[in-house]
């Protein structure tokens, strides 16, 4: 018979932080997603909805500070090592993102690739990802997340760095290993950063932790490709040459539009590397200890940031 780990309790759910949170992040999320297509100075589709949805999500998060009963207990970012952890642990996700989301376009536009032979260059790095994520959560228990993360990072960077000089030439097998290298960082440092993150946290706040966690991972995803797709398309615009040399000189053409779209591609990548130190940065400010002490009820006086 399986067990509750958490006590369970009924908690009214309060419709106005759910209308807020929706109206908020829709807002938000929608703004970010038209840049590609808009550009950043389009008032209406993209200035318009994000500054209209951080103004809802300023009032939804001061809602949430007062309630109770918080639809979202944002509360939690008050202890340090999770907001640490969550931190380090986006800047991860978004380097991730920072590769992840513009190779299998790379690979399909440059290199000719179906998108199933595309799929399949990527797929030793997936994985990779999926072997080692319960071999670093067995370390972690062993030397703690701030080496793990460190290694993990540095690992990411060392891959990515590649990406930063690829060209059209670029054989696909190294892609495989390069891809590979990066998701191997990518999974010593993610699962010990989630585990650290929830570690710090009492028992009772583990499931708000978790949604906070996961909330903040998935805007900071969102916002990454909004940033990414906007600037490899405003480089490759701003690169490709006059539609006139397409029949005066279609081969001078063809090479211009090929150099323009790597300019691109190499612009995210480079984008993916700085997410990637940035994050070693940030993983300097975690605990060294071994073990996280869980930050107590406020009224017992936990850790705060």
């Amino acid at each position: 018979m399986m067990h509750d780990i958490v006590e369970n309790k009924k908690i009214k759910l309060d419709f106005a932080s759910l209308i807020l949170s929706c109206i908020g992040f829709g807002l938000f999320l929608w703004g970010f997603t038209n840049v590609a297509t808009d550009g950043w100075t389009n008032i209406p589709t993209v200035i318009l909805p994000i500054v209209v949805g951080v103004i809802v999500l300023v009032f939804f998060g001061f809602r949430q500070l007062k309630l109770k009963d918080p639809f979202l207990d944002i509360s939690v970012f008050k202890i340090r090592e999770f907001t640490m952890a969550t931190l380090t642990l986006i800047l991860v996700t978004m380097a991730m993102y920072g590769v992840e989301m513009m190779l299998p376009t790379y690979l399909q536009n440059v290199h000719g690739l179906s998108p199933l032979n595309s799929g399949l260059t990527l797929l030793p790095g997936a994985l990779m990802l999926g072997i080692i994520s319960p071999v670093a959560g067995i370390l972690y228990n062993k030397v703690g997340v701030k080496p793990l993360t460190l290694v993990g990072l540095a690992i990411l960077t060392i891959g990515t760095l590649p990406f930063a000089f690829l060209s059209a030439a670029t054989p696909s097998i190294l892609i495989t290993v390069f891809y590979g290298i990066r998701m191997l960082g990518i999974a010593i440092a993610m699962m010990p950063l989630m585990t650290n993150a929830m570690s710090a946290l009492p028992n009772h706040r583990t499931t708000h932790g978790t949604a906070a966690n996961n909330t903040a991972r998935q805007i900071a995803s969102s916002v990454v490709v909004a940033l990414l797709s906007s600037v490899t398309q405003n480089i490759i615009n701003g690169n490709t040459p006059a539609k006139s040399m397409q029949t005066t000189n279609p081969i001078h053409y063809a090479s211009k539009l090929l150099n323009a779209s790597m300019d691109g591609f190499r612009a995210s990548f480079i984008i993916g590397l700085v997410f990637a130190v940035v994050g070693i940065v940030f993983a300097l400010f975690l605990k060294k200890d071994l073990d996280v002490k869980p930050a107590q009820p406020e009224e017992e006086g936990g850790e705060q940031a």
